[in-house]
Order: structure tokens, then sequence, then C-alpha cells
């Protein structure tokens, strides 16, 4: 298996409260099928697959033509909301770290 990394959560003595591997027991399998299947890709893209086909396909029938909005896809204004939310986040915690 195809494995991208682990965190950690520690307590503030140093042991180890909650480990979280990745890909986890569930996507095993998918992501050891897809590693097979595609040896030049990244293996962190490999236990997102099915999240990258649902909006792949929900974006592509919203380009087609179907009627209303990509549903739980952002549109532009949740991205530039997002993106300001972030550059607030990086100052804000910036200033904590200093």
């Amino acid at each position: 298996m195809a494995c991208c990394g682990y965190a950690t959560v520690s307590s503030p003595t140093g042991s180890e409260l909650f480990r979280y591997s990745s890909p986890d027991s569930s996507d095993a399998t998918l992501v050891s099928s897809l590693a097979l299947k595609y040896p030049l890709a990244m293996p962190y893209f490999f236990s997102q697959d099915p999240d990258y086909v649902t909006v792949k396909d929900r974006v592509a029938a919203f380009a087609c033509g179907a009627k209303g909005e990509a549903e739980g896809i952002a549109d532009i204004e949740v991205a530039v909301e997002t993106l300001r939310l972030a550059e607030w986040l990086v100052e804000e915690i910036g200033s904590q770290l200093a």
C-alpha cells in the first residue's frame, strides 16, 4: 500500500494521544489499486479519488447545461471569501506566534 503519512496529537508531556494515518484502513484497498494503475501519480491523490470524481461530475454537468448550481461546489464569491479568511488567518496566527 502506498502510504502518504501520519499525524499525531501529543500531550504536554509528549505521550501520544491520537494518531491518524493516511490512507486509513477504509481507503487502503482503493489506494493500492490506484497506485498499481497509475504508478507515476502522486500517492496523496489516491485517497481523495472518490471526492475528485464527485467534483468533476458535478462541475461537468453544470458546464454542460444542468439547471441550477453545481451542488456542493463553491462559487466565486465563496472562493474570494475563503481567500480573505486565509489571509486574515495568516496574519492572526503569525502575530500569535511572534
